[in-house]
């Protein structure tokens, strides 16, 4: 399993409009809009016809993404909010149904750069943070390595993370609580690194993962979107993900082979980025692209 990557570009965009099949008039949804590399893009295709409906929990990547949109077209609303919100934006809109649904289930390169918010266990002064936006989310990754239970801590790293040492990290870290809080990202780094052999991976990326995963619930908020994007999408609609690591792909996949009655899967075999993307974008290597399109219910 791959740690989910950070994007400056974005990845497989020429796939990603393959399956979207943007044309102008088209209403389209990126459920994850991030810096707005995809949109860009997408609002290009659309020709000032139709609109761009962008999404992105974080009002910081928003504001970036708002900005370069608006040197192409203006067809376009933004939101600050969770995707699993889709079906009331389109209420709020007036919007029965939409063309393409776009789901890019990486973080941007903002977030481990810029944002200051200890999202990678590199950056190792930032504070425990990790949301995506303060606003949405209250509780930060400090805030549940301080406060949960010992067997919270260890379902969190072996479910969200697949780390193997789960059980150690975690009573490790009620032990190391004690003492002094959790505040900064080398306080959880050094904790793991005398836990976890070196491999190729750094012997944080699981934990880091799983606590990111688990501050923004973001395999239920997807879950929940997934339930409600047949009910959204015109007949011959797309929907096209773009996910980083197993646990987000094995949801993905069991969605659309579970939903072959409401979508035909166009990706029979799952599309990955080609050796030369990922030698010019070596962050792009674990990502997996799924697309299904939304067919008739006999």
């Amino acid at each position: 399993m791959e740690e989910v990557v950070y994007i400056h570009k974005p990845v497989m965009l020429e796939k990603v409009m393959e399956y979207l099949q943007v044309t102008p008039g088209k209403i389209i949804v990126d459920a994850t809009i991030g810096l707005g590399g995809h949109s860009t893009e997408i609002l290009k295709a659309l020709k000032n016809e139709g609109l761009l409906i962008g999404i992105d929990r974080d009002e910081e990547s928003l504001s970036i993404a708002e900005e370069r949109l608006r040197k192409i077209a203006k067809n376009f609303k933004l939101y600050s909010t969770t995707y699993d919100y889709i079906p009331k934006i389109l209420e709020d809109l007036n919007i029965q149904k939409v063309d393409g649904i776009l789901f890019d289930l990486g973080f941007s390169s903002f977030h481990i750069e810029e944002s200051g918010r200890g999202f990678s266990f590199q950056r190792l002064e930032e504070p425990l943070d990790m949301r995506f936006s303060k606003g949405v989310t209250k509780a930060t990754a400090a805030d549940i390595l301080n406060n949960f239970s010992e067997k919270e801590l260890e379902d969190i790293f072996k479910n969200f993370g697949e780390e193997p040492y789960a059980k150690k990290i975690a009573k490790a870290v009620v032990e190391k609580r004690r003492e002094k809080p959790f505040s900064k990202v080398n306080d959880l780094v050094e904790l793991i690194e005398k836990i976890v052999p070196r491999s190729k991976k750094h012997p944080a990326t699981r934990v880091f993962q799983a606590l990111r995963i688990a501050v923004n619930d973001e395999l239920k908020n997807l879950e929940k979107a997934l339930s409600t994007t047949h009910e959204i999408l015109n007949l011959r609609g797309r929907v096209v993900f773009l996910t980083y690591h197993s646990l987000e792909d094995r949801i993905v996949k069991t969605f659309l082979k579970q939903n072959q009655d409401k979508f035909y899967i166009l990706t029979k075999k799952v599309a990955k980025p080609s050796f030369e993307e990922v030698r010019n974008n070596p962050r792009a290597r674990s990502a997996k692209l799924r697309a299904g399109e939304r067919r008739e219910v006999k």
